[in-house]
């Protein structure tokens, strides 16, 4: 899809985007946004251009729920442009669904393909169509290797962020350790720029392009609610957004209060007390490393 102009609907979340326009590699990138995803689409727009990908510097800023405005700015755009239709495709993955109506509208009427990316699961599938005499048809279906990384991912929610080498405590640190020699990447003491109310989390972790955050206790602080509440504001929308899996590592098992609380948070509870004795046991590590991995679908 390299000698394409792809045109892509801004949603609220921005990781299935860009996970589309990373596994098509257009030749060049066109946002199509709201008036409230428009801060989404500049930071769409500035990450990708950090990666060398060519990207329209102006959105096309629609109605989200008017179809007339949405089809004539997007036509006249297009017109503007002297783009040839057999060079666009459309992404479809996010914006309102009158968007993806016009979206889909004027992909039939100029016979241009067209792609879907489904992010729920634990693997990112695109789904690529294109129209033929009997209607739309699928014409590829594929897993979505490995394009992001931790610093993608954040960036895409925020304007920058900060990371230590530090750690607060020795379980924490021997918690780092493990995952870092099993998983693709882990970074810790991450703190966003502008940042969010002091937030910061312990642990940032990815398995190909599932991204987790985790939050280390150890002592009276593995025995409360403060992780569950330091995870539910970090996984907000407005932070590192609904994809990103939770998980709560404690050194000792969990009151069963707490941990129903943190299921109904759909936080993975991790408990390793072997850790108290000065190191973790092998059965331990063993589960660290599983629950993890399965949660990031590694």
């Amino acid at each position: 899809m390299n000698e394409t102009i792809m045109i892509s609907l801004v949603g609220e979340q921005p990781i299935p985007n860009l996970l589309a326009v990373l596994y098509a590699k257009p030749l060049h990138a066109v946002w199509v946004c709201t008036d409230r995803t428009e801060n989404i689409s500049g930071r769409l727009c500035s990450v990708l251009k950090d990666r060398n990908v060519s990207v329209e510097d102006e959105p096309v800023n629609v109605a989200p729920y008017d179809m007339v405005d949405i089809e004539s700015k997007l036509k006249a755009y297009i017109k503007k442009k002297r783009w040839e239709h057999s060079k666009i495709i459309f992404n479809l993955t996010g914006g309102t669904k009158p968007m993806a109506l016009v979206a889909y509208r004027l992909a039939e009427q100029f016979s241009c393909p067209f792609l879907y990316v489904q992010s729920e699961g634990k693997k990112s599938v695109v789904y690529c169509y294109q129209f033929t005499e009997r209607g739309p048809e699928l014409k590829n279906e594929s897993e979505i290797p490995p394009v992001l990384d931790i610093d993608l991912y954040i960036k895409a929610y925020h304007d920058n962020y900060t990371e230590t080498n530090e750690f607060k405590n020795e379980f924490e640190k021997m918690v780092h350790a493990v995952l870092k020699a099993e998983l693709d990447e882990v970074k810790n003491s991450v703190k966003p720029v502008p940042r969010l109310g002091g937030l910061e989390i312990d642990l940032v972790l990815r398995c190909g392009n599932c991204v987790g955050i985790a939050e280390v206790k150890t002592g009276k602080k593995a025995r409360g609610k403060e992780g569950i509440e330091q995870i539910i504001a970090a996984a907000e929308q407005r932070f590192l957004g609904t994809y990103t899996e939770k998980f709560l590592i404690l050194d000792r098992e969990y009151e069963q209060n707490n941990r129903q609380l943190a299921d109904a948070h759909r936080i993975t509870v991790i408990e390793l007390p072997s850790a108290q004795d000065g190191e973790l046991s092998e059965g331990d590590r063993r589960k660290l490393v599983d629950k993890v991995k399965k949660a990031l679908g590694g």
